[in-house]
């Protein structure tokens, strides 16, 4: 048979889909992915870590974007025993005053209502801290005896979810705050106090007790591990009304949903599904649910969070992965994040290096001669971003993880390569390398039967680079006569952006298969958009 083009564009459409069989996806689908993501109709890098401040001296734990009313936002940190620090402008301040703790391997809530912020873990009294405050303290009006799993705002109330009282454990009650004024914290927990509006309901439906739960637009859903319950806002006697939304599927953890465009994303135990309030439906499903739920240590499910990436329409299902696409082996925080774009509905990975939270926030990023202590080319950002340094990041904090080179705790901000603005040098440890694969190709896009043998003589690759310092990517072709059988692979061809057009090739079987890669130590941007294949059908074999 003559030789066929096969002209493919729009790789960004699809993602990685790594739960169907190969041979079923459509021809812009990838079986592997990590360390790129899909948008535009391309494919392109994801973030890189750029190092923020190293060495914290301390293990980080939970992580909190601070809005000032005027200035730079500042990184709230709390440590496993309870240690609090604030990263500002460089500098890394204690502001636990007083506040002691232990060890406890439960997850923090980091929040603010009314300009004060909070932290709790259910091990001890909730803390603070006013507007104006510099050291965070224990929460007055609140019972000393009292401990709540989850502290979450709610309209102009405090809600904590599943409590302790005493020597009791209810853990389905919701109990709320009286109404909070502007800069102050609870006046009241009273249920008994007939001038204020404090109260709680118990949940008695609830077959599981309460993880967490998010405001969700004016209402509140409440998530236990297997089910969700939706809180409205009525006033008059009753205050609140409490109703069951789905008892099919919950939460996994703690810190575990971010609320996008009036929708909750949620990491449940079985998927990882979106909820408007009324309905829910996996995103997950038939897609990448098995290789995330297969891959995951579920035994350390405190440790996994959920993280909203707002610049790039993102957000990273962080978890701790044993997959066999992992980068970072055996961390004690999360290894891997499944990555969801919510703007074109599309999946892929990255590796995590040993991270315990994530973050929102605008820090200072002007880097001046005098105190970059990176180089140009690692240095993110341009001339006119150091004018207006004050669009907010993605942050995320990790622990020391000496095994796999992470050689203290740091906060790091995910940033484009030579497209971002976050002017701190990337950490080089930290970020891995994009790889991109695709196997199972039957070539029934083009009528081909699937006992033919086929050739791949070449690939014309439709790729760009802003990066002028170095412009090659790798390629390999392999294939299988098998549909499930691993494809044998040609040695990789090197494919410079800036002089080539093509790649020749001489893989051949009737699955064809192929492979792009960006070496170790490469950090640059591309775009990966489409190619031309020629392949030629030689007969049956």
């Amino acid at each position: 048979m003559p030789q066929t083009t096969l002209p493919i564009r729009n790789l960004g459409a699809s993602g990685v889909i790594t739960d169907l069989n190969p041979y079923n996806l459509p021809i812009t689908g990838f079986t592997k992915g990590v360390n790129v993501r899909f948008d535009e109709g391309k494919v392109s890098r994801s973030p890189v870590f750029r190092s923020v401040k190293d060495s914290l001296g301390f293990d980080p734990r939970g992580a909190f974007g601070n809005i000032p009313s005027t200035g730079f936002d500042t990184v709230i940190m709390v440590s496993d025993v309870f240690g609090i620090y604030e990263y500002a402008a460089g500098t890394l301040t204690n502001v636990s005053g007083s506040i002691t703790g232990t060890t406890d391997p439960r997850p923090f809530t980091l929040i603010t209502l009314a300009d004060v912020n909070y932290i709790n873990r259910p091990d001890r009294v909730p803390v603070y801290r006013a507007p104006l405050g510099t050291n965070f303290a224990d929460l007055p009006n609140w019972p000393s005896n009292h401990r709540t799993n989850a502290l979450r705002p709610f309209g102009d109330f405090l809600l904590a979810l599943g409590t302790t009282e005493g020597v009791n454990t209810f853990p389905n009650r919701v109990r709320f705050s009286n109404l909070v004024d502007a800069n102050a914290v609870p006046d009241s927990w009273d249920e008994t106090d007939l001038t204020k509006s404090a109260g709680f309901n118990d949940l008695v439906q609830m077959q599981t007790p309460i993880v967490d739960g998010l405001e969700l637009g004016t209402n509140f859903v409440i998530y236990s591990s297997s089910e969700a319950i939706l809180m409205e806002f009525v006033g008059g006697t009753f205050i609140f009304n409490f109703r069951k939304l789905f008892g099919d599927e919950g939460i996994i953890n703690q810190n575990c949903v971010v609320e996008v465009d009036g929708k909750h994303f949620v990491f449940g135990n079985n998927e990882i599904y979106v909820t408007d309030g009324t309905s829910r439906q996996s995103i997950s499903d038939e897609r990448v649910r098995q290789f995330v739920y297969s891959g995951m240590n579920k035994k350390n499910a405190d440790r996994f969070f959920v993280q909203h990436n707002e610049e790039l329409s993102e957000i990273y299902f962080c978890y701790q992965s044993g997959d066999s696409l992992v980068n970072f082996p055996d961390t004690a925080r999360c290894n891997r994040a499944a990555v969801f774009n919510y703007r074109n509905n599309s999946w892929s990975f990255m590796d995590l290096p040993n991270v315990s939270a994530g973050a929102t926030a605008n820090v200072n990023t002007v880097s001046t001669y005098a105190n970059a202590t990176g180089t140009y080319a690692l240095i993110g950002g341009s001339y006119y971003d150091q004018e207006d340094s004050f669009n907010r990041h993605t942050l995320m904090v990790g622990n020391q993880d000496t095994d796999n080179g992470i050689a203290s705790s740091k906060l790091w901000a995910l940033d484009l390569a030579d497209e971002g603005s976050v002017a701190f040098n990337i950490d080089s440890t930290a970020t891995k390398e994009p790889s991109l694969e695709r196997v199972g190709i039957d070539l029934d896009e083009i009528k081909q039967p699937l006992d033919g043998y086929k050739v791949i003589t070449r690939m014309l690759p439709q790729i760009s680079t802003q990066n002028t310092q170095n412009t090659t990517v790798s390629f390999e072709f392999g294939a299988s006569d098998i549909p499930n059988q691993n494809p044998n692979y040609t040695a990789s061809a090197s494919f410079d952006i800036s002089t080539d057009y093509k790649i020749d090739s001489r893989a051949a079987g009737r699955y064809l298969s192929y492979k792009m890669t960006v070496s170790a130590g490469d950090y640059k941007d591309f775009q990966f958009s489409g190619f031309d294949l020629d392949v030629t059908t030689t007969g049956k074999v």
